[in-house]
């Protein structure tokens, strides 16, 4: 079953524009892949289907083929958060925020060490460490007010249905 409401069109949209804004606005600083990852994170899903993680995929591979990263790496990372997203709701955790951002955090902060050890160790390349590590934070900091934003819109338009 396709699901294909309004919403989720919008949802849809609003990733696609997202991804395809990354081939414009790029910087060391600020990742808007990662800020994707936050988006799929906070987003409160209608339901769990399979549709949603194909479109995530399908995302992934337009985004690794845009910025020229290999290919499934940023699919995996849609899916890895989106994945955390729905064992968090099976758990229960939607409803605590801070319990949310604290998890968001952590998979963030791993996510940064297996990249940069992964290019220290593997490709024996030194990178800025501070460099690297400010898009990661970044993105921690941008969840409350992102939450807040799309909270807030999704709290309207289920009020208008």
């Amino acid at each position: 079953m396709i699901d294909l409401k309004i919403s989720n069109l919008l949802i849809y949209l609003i990733l696609i524009f997202t991804t395809s804004s990354n081939l414009v606005f790029s910087s060391p600083y600020f990742d808007l892949t990662l800020i994707i990852c936050l988006i799929i994170y906070v987003l409160r899903w209608n339901e769990t289907n399979w549709f949603i993680c194909i479109i995530l995929f399908m995302l992934g591979i337009y985004n690794d083929i845009l910025i020229s990263t290999p290919l499934g790496y940023t699919s995996s990372l849609f899916l890895f958060f989106y994945l955390i997203d729905r064992i968090g709701n099976f758990f229960s955790i939607p409803s605590n925020t801070n319990i949310k951002f604290i998890i968001f955090s952590l998979f963030v902060l791993i996510l940064f060490s297996i990249n940069y050890f992964t290019i220290y160790f593997i490709y024996s390349t030194s990178i800025p460490f501070f460099v690297n590590f400010t898009s990661y934070m970044a993105v921690i900091l941008l969840y409350y007010p992102l939450n807040f934003i799309i909270g807030s819109i999704q709290n309207k338009y289920v009020r208008v249905k």
